[in-house]
């Protein structure tokens, strides 16, 4: 006869009280500041486009486009740094990158996207393109 093999371990809920009391008051700012980092990075375009009031032919009149583009951009889950940088500025916003290491150091990545592919910024494309100048 075979005999099966079943894991039955229970676990106890630790309530987070208990884990952090004894954290001093900078570890737990830390620990508050990072959680609230994390929560904010779930946000898709769309729903910071929405959270700033913006609809979707707001945002495309600005970049110079059509609204449906706006709206195939906002559901893609590859999106060039340059078109999200143009994306987040018609929002108001400025896209910045940050690179975080295994070790705890951070660095901040500039003017990536800020060139494309035939030397043109994203500016002087759009207006090359609509014949004026984009909106700020």
């Amino acid at each position: 006869m075979e005999k099966k093999h079943t894991l039955q371990t229970t676990y106890k809920a630790v309530p987070e009280s208990d884990v952090t009391a004894a954290f001093s008051p900078e570890r737990k700012a830390r620990i508050a500041t990072r959680a609230a980092a994390l929560v904010a990075e779930e946000f898709a375009l769309r729903d910071i486009r929405k959270a700033r009031q913006i609809t979707q032919e707001q945002v495309a009149e600005k970049l110079g486009g059509k609204q449906v583009y706006i709206s195939r951009l906002e559901k893609r889950a590859d999106v060039k740094i340059s078109t999200l940088r143009d994306y987040i500025q018609a929002l108001g916003g400025d896209l910045q990158l940050l690179v975080t290491f295994p070790n705890g150091e951070a660095v901040s990545i500039k003017e990536l996207g800020m060139v494309r592919n035939n030397g043109k910024s994203a500016e002087r494309k759009a207006q090359s393109k609509t014949g004026k100048k984009k909106a700020a």
